[in-house]
């Protein structure tokens, strides 16, 4: 047997031999405890081995403590009352403590704010550290419990559960498209000011009504790492972008931005919340994974 089993066992033996001297029985014992009386003798037997003492004076009549046994009573008692302590402080430090979360300056404005806040009213004792980058940031050297990221490959010993899909638009300012011939199939795309991100400044992937996908190659004049730096370009008339649909969903209805190339659309992108493949995950952290997974979509798609 285990050193670590030993030890639960003998915890055990100590629980047992506390209802016994309550009680005065070893059956009532065993009958308050659920355990057959057999095993509540078993425990006795661990206890009094492990320490090479006799608990107790026992005839067929009844039992009673012996002058040890009276000291060993209070250090158990003291033992298992320590141990409760710890379970306490243990529960307590589940439902407090600081997440740390990385992900974009885009999805926090358009969702995860409202939803971190949401997380908070029921856990009030929580604090948050968000990093707001766009760049990858390594889990483990930077101690951070998780990322939002649009990815479907993460490195080993880490796990990516994805959360939403984000669908984008082809846009571009009315006095940028006023400027300009039609645009009306990606092929023209050379001609234009493209706005790009910076993982996709070469060429863009488009599917057809027929959703046959083929890549054409960009003008890229302007490319970010940021999507917020995207959209302040292509607002203020710099060219063409591939805008997340909901970021530029308000533009599109007030006529701030132009819809181009509707006949055409683009790869779903997969938000996926990352973390760290470990066991024994705080339930704190257990609790706010579950929560975006059932909540973090709702937030993402709400209308402000």
């Amino acid at each position: 047997m285990q050193q670590s089993d030993v030890m639960m066992d003998t915890i055990k033996a100590m629980q047992v031999f506390v209802r016994i001297a309550e009680q005065g029985s070893l059956s009532r014992a065993a009958e308050q405890l659920n355990y057959s009386r057999a095993m509540v003798s078993r425990y006795l037997d661990h206890l009094e081995q492990t320490f090479s003492v006799r608990l107790f004076q026992r005839n067929t009549r009844k039992i009673s403590l012996t002058p040890a046994g009276e000291k060993a009573l209070l250090y158990c008692e003291n033992i298992l009352q320590q141990q409760a302590l710890l379970f306490e402080l243990a529960a307590h430090e589940q439902q407090t403590g600081t997440i740390r979360l990385t992900c974009g300056l885009f999805l926090y404005q358009m969702g995860l704010n409202e939803c971190l806040r949401a997380f908070k009213r029921q856990h009030p004792h929580i604090q948050f550290e968000v990093i707001l980058t766009e760049n990858t940031v390594d889990l483990i050297d930077h101690q951070m419990d998780l990322a939002l990221r649009i990815t479907q490959k993460v490195a080993d010993g880490l796990i990516a559960r994805p959360v939403h899909e984000i669908k984008s638009i082809f846009c571009a300012h009315p006095d940028y498209l006023a400027q300009h011939s039609q645009l009306s199939h990606p092929s023209q795309l050379l001609q234009y000011n493209c706005i790009t991100h910076q993982h996709a400044s070469q060429y863009w992937t488009l599917f057809n009504v027929e959703q046959q996908p083929q890549n054409y190659p960009l003008n890229s004049t302007f490319k970010s790492n940021d999507v917020n730096a995207l959209y302040d370009m292509c607002i203020n008339a710099q060219g063409v972008a591939m805008l997340p649909a909901r970021l530029v969903q308000n533009d599109l209805i007030r006529g701030r931005l132009i819809q181009v190339l509707a006949d055409f659309s683009a790869p779903d992108l997969t938000l996926s919340l990352v973390y760290v493949s470990r066991q024994h995950l705080p339930r704190i952290i257990q609790q706010f994974i579950a929560f975006l997974i059932e909540h973090l979509d709702f937030y993402l798609n709400k209308e402000n």
